[in-house]
C-alpha cells in the first residue's frame, strides 16, 4: 500500500490515470505542466514532498520528484498548485471540494485558473481513479 506522499504512490497514480479511457477524454487539449507541492505540516509530514507533471491530452508523459520546491523555479511549470498536507489528503479523500478549497485559499494556484476550473465537471473521473488506491496517510504524532 503505497503511501501518500511518496514516489510510489505517484507511480500508481500515473499508471490509473494513463490507464484510464475517460482521463484522455477529459485531458483532450489540454495545455501546460504542473508543479504540485505537498507543504509542509508540524506533526504530519516534516519536510516538502515537490512533484513535476507534464500532462499531455488526458495522459501523463513524464513527471518527476523534486528534492526541493525551489527546483520548480528552474523548470517553471504554467500551473504551480501547493497546499499543506492535510489539504491534499482532504481533496484526495473527497471531503473538499477543489473548487471551494481554490475560493476560501486553503490552496494555492500560480496559472490562469479558469482552465482549471472548466475541467471540474470531471472531477468525478479523478475520485475514481484516485480512489482506485490503497493509499496509507500519515497519522499524526
Amino acid at each position: 500500500m503505497p503511501r501518500f506522499p511518496s514516489k510510489e504512490w505517484c507511480d500508481e497514480a500515473v499508471r490509473l490515470v494513463n490507464a484510464d479511457p475517460e482521463s484522455a477524454l477529459a485531458g483532450k487539449g489540454w495545455k501546460g505542466d504542473i508543479g504540485l507541492v505537498v507543504d509542509v505540516e508540524k506533526g504530519l509530514l516534516p519536510r516538502p514532498f515537490v512533484l513535476y507533471c507534464d500532462p499531455v491530452n488526458g495522459r501523463i508523459v513524464s513527471f518527476k520528484v523534486l528534492p526541493d520546491p525551489d527546483d520548480l523555479d528552474e523548470l517553471e511549470p504554467v500551473y504551480l498548485i501547493r497546499a499543506p498536507y492535510s489539504i491534499w489528503k482532504e481533496l484526495l479523500l473527497g471531503t473538499l471540494e477543489p473548487v471551494e478549497a481554490l475560493m476560501k485559499r486553503r490552496i494555492q494556484v500560480k496559472g490562469d485558473v479558469q482552465p482549471l476550473i472548466e475541467r471540474m465537471k470531471y472531477k468525478g473521473i479523478a475520485d475514481r481513479v484516485f480512489s482506485q488506491i490503497a493509499t496509507e496517510f500519515i497519522e499524526p504524532v
